[in-house]
Order: structure tokens, then sequence, then C-alpha cells
């Protein structure tokens, strides 16, 4: 029915507000009436101890039946109480009111022969006696002598508590309805300015998802719905990074995978039109062989760093000492090294490196990084250090190549991101160092990079030793 969150919010409010002011009224009606009926009540008990004090001095001929009556008829108009003395036989007693005829029904006839066993009997549940107003009364024994001689019945009409219940209530309706107003308008207001950063919120993110720049949200609070905010314009900022990285991946794929095809396809065209010399075949063919090995390894890595960042590869821990791990990549990659005529050296500084993690992915990272130092290495050495600190094992590849300059070494994990933007040519996809990155943080370890440009470069990884 409600389906805006403002329209929501204001009737769920103003619909609580109204219940709780309801049951707030019912229980002041409900107090007030039970204390002015016990009021009542204790007002008709005072004027029957005084009635009963009245009849003994009557007794005792200290005043006279005149005297009598006047002080009984002016208690009964000054209090508006009716006062009925009665014999043990229910007979009147020519006392007060004389000009008024009282009729006994059955409920007043019982409570007449428990008064007369000398109770005071309360009845503040309204009857009613024949035409008259509905009333309330009270029944007590008339005592003279420590004898019970009579009783006395004391009657007050519920006109006035009616009247006066009725005025209650008019004032708290005239209250409620005010402050149904009061609250209508401030809830309402509340709640449009609650719904709407949300409203907001909600329109930028259906214009978002359609591909169109939005500018930030404005931040106006410091709750939830500013948190809201911020959280979006943070999320904002991270979709159109993750954008824009998403065509830089493309572009520069489309790149990497363009060029060796391209080649392979020039190649094989010459061969089949008979362009390139048949004495020069196998060496284009030799080409367009490096060249489809090296398209292979780039799909390879493309579909690794999509496995590692999204979270589908899982790590197999075994322990294994890290140290006989660098010493089979040193041996597996001294061929290559060797071609530069590099000095690739191993030092290990703490002997017998135990480490609980996953080997194959910590082979990958030496062989990474080293062929990283190879590519801008072409004199000097490179050098693989193998140490332990504290509960760390400690690996660092150092070499005396290019260098990277500081403003671009922030960059040097991103995806793509090759030596060509430093400086120097490569054939990489720049994808090597991205994996690495990938690797350390499965695995909780750091990684930092320490270069100078045309000085070398220094990679340190930091790998927690931890059990399982």
């Amino acid at each position: 029915m409600f389906k805006s969150i403002y329209m929501k919010l204001f009737v769920t409010y103003l619909s609580l507000f109204l219940a709780i002011i309801l049951v707030i009224s019912f229980f002041m009606l409900s107090i007030f009436y039970r204390e002015f009926t016990l009021q009542a009540a204790s007002n008709l008990e005072n004027a029957g101890v005084k009635t009963n004090a009245l009849m003994g001095r009557y007794y005792s001929n200290e005043i006279t039946r005149v005297e009598l009556n006047s002080w009984i008829n002016a208690m009964s108009y000054i209090s508006n109480i009716k006062i009925y003395v009665l014999n043990p036989d229910t007979s009147r007693l020519s006392v007060g009111n004389e000009d008024v005829d009282m009729k006994l029904n059955s409920q007043i006839i019982s409570d007449i022969t428990e008064i007369m066993n000398g109770a005071t009997v309360q009845r503040m549940n309204p009857i009613k006696l024949s035409s008259e107003d509905e009333v309330v009364y009270v029944g007590m024994p008339l005592e003279y002598n420590g004898q019970i001689s009579g009783v006395i019945l004391l009657f007050t009409p519920m006109t006035e508590l009616n009247n006066v219940s009725r005025e209650v209530l008019n004032t708290m309706i005239l209250i409620i309805a005010v402050a149904v107003m009061i609250s209508a308008f401030t809830i309402l207001r509340s709640s449009i300015r609650i719904s709407e950063p949300i409203v907001e919120i909600s329109n930028y993110a259906i214009e978002l998802g359609r591909g169109r720049e939005i500018p930030d949200i404005e931040i106006k609070s410091k709750d939830e719905i500013g948190r809201l905010g911020r959280s979006f314009n943070i999320m904002k900022k991270e979709i159109l990074v993750a954008e824009q990285m998403r065509r830089d991946i493309v572009a520069n794929v489309s790149h990497e995978l363009r060029t060796p095809l391209t080649s392979i396809i020039g190649f094989l065209k010459g061969i089949l039109d008979g362009v390139i010399k048949p004495e020069d075949e196998k060496k284009y063919l030799e080409l367009a062989y490096n060249e489809a090995n090296r398209l292979k390894d780039l799909t390879k890595e493309i579909v690794e760093v999509a496995k590692l960042e999204s979270g589908s590869t899982k790590l197999n821990k075994e322990r294994f000492v890290l140290n006989d791990l660098a010493k089979e990549v040193k041996i597996e990659l001294d061929g290559m090294v060797s071609e530069k005529k590099l000095n690739f050296t191993l030092e290990e500084k703490v002997k017998n490196i135990v480490l609980f993690a996953d080997k194959d992915r910590i082979r990958q990272v030496f062989i990474n990084i080293i062929n990283n130092s190879f590519k801008f290495t072409d004199k000097g050495y490179i050098k693989v250090t193998i140490n332990r600190k504290d509960k760390n094992a400690i690996i660092q590849v150092a070499d005396s190549g290019t260098g990277i300059k500081k403003d671009k070494i922030s960059y040097l994990f991103n995806k793509f991101y090759t030596a060509n933007e430093y400086g120097n040519a490569t054939n990489g996809a720049g994808l090597g160092l991205n994996i690495v990155k990938n690797i350390v943080d499965m695995h909780d370890g750091t990684i930092r990079v320490d270069s100078e440009y045309g000085k070398g470069t220094k990679i340190t990884i930091h790998i927690p030793i931890v059990f399982e």
C-alpha cells in the first residue's frame, strides 16, 4: 500500500505515537475515575459518621428534632448527598429529606441485612433508583449506646462525576488532537529528512548503473544515513577506478594478444604467398613458434591472475624447507641467467627455515621475481637472500639493473604495468609481479620494493611462519 519509504516511516511512527497516547489516556482516565470514586466514598462515610453523631446527640436530648433535621439537611445540601435513616425493619425515620420518597431495591435490602450485622457497605458501581439519576451509595449501621438501632444510607448522584469525567475527556481529546497535529508535522518532516538521502542514493545508483557520471552525494549528517552517503561516494570512486582498470585491461590484453597474432599471421601468410624464400621459411616458422609460445604464456598468466583475484584458487599448504626450494629454483634458472653472464648467487643467512605454505606458489614467487630482475639487468648481479626474523621467513631478490623511478614504484604490482612505462623495453605482459603480490597476500605476507633509478632494485618479502 505504501511504496515510498517516507510514507512507511510516517505511518509507522504516527501509529505508534497514537497507540502510546491512547494507552496513556486510558490509564489516566481510569486513575482519575478511581480516585474520584474513592473520594466520593470517603465523603459519604464522613457524612455517615457525622449523621451517626447527630443521631446520638438527638437520642441523648442534646438537640431537638428540628435542629437534627436542619443539620442533616444542611449537610445534604452542601455535600450533594441524600441521607436516609432507617429503622431495623427498613421503615424510614422521619429525619432529613422528609419530602423525598425512597424506594428500596433488592440490592439495597440485601445490603441492609449486612449493615444490621455491623458491616459498612460501599457500592461504587452506579445504580438507578426509580426515575432518578444513577447514584452510588454507602450504608453503615446507626449505633447508640453500643447497640445497632438502625441503618444510615447515604446516596450521591453520578451527575457530578459524569460531568467532570466529560470535561476531562474533552480536555484530553483536545490535547491529543493538538499533540497529534504537532507530532504528525514533526514525524512527516523527520521521515522526509530520513528518506530524501536514501531516495537520492537510489536514484544515483540507478544512474551509476547506466554508466552515467554522477556527482558526489552531499553529506549533511553524521548518522547512519551520512555513513551510507560516504560509503556510496567511496563505492562510486572505486567503481570508476575499476571501470577504468577494466578498460585498460581490455586495451592491454587486446594489444598483447594482437601483437603476437599479427606476427604469426604475417609470417604464415608470407610463407603461403611465397613472399618468404624457401630457405628462410624455417627461420620465420621458428619466430612464429616463439610468438605462439609467448601467446600461450600470456593467456596462462591472464587466467592465473583471474583465479587469484576471484578467490577460487586455494592454497595447498605443506611443510618444506625454504632453503631447499631456493636452491632448486637457482639451479633451474642458472642456464637462463648465464646467457647475460650475470653473477647469480644465493645467500642463506639462516639454515633450514621450515615454512608451512603452498610450495608451488612460493616457487612461482621466486621465479617471477628473478625473471623480472633478469629482464632489467644487463650486467652485474642478481642476488637471492634467504633469512628469518622473529616469526617471518624473508625472501630478498636484489639486482644491479636499471632500477625504477620512485614515483612509479607504487604502480609496479598493477596488472599490465610493464617496464615500457619506466624506461626499458620488455616483451612481458606486466602480470608476473601482480601474481607475486596476490600469492604473498594469500599467505598473509608483505612485499616491499626499494629501488633507485639506474642503480638497481631490491624486492623483500616476509612470509609468516605459522604451523597448523
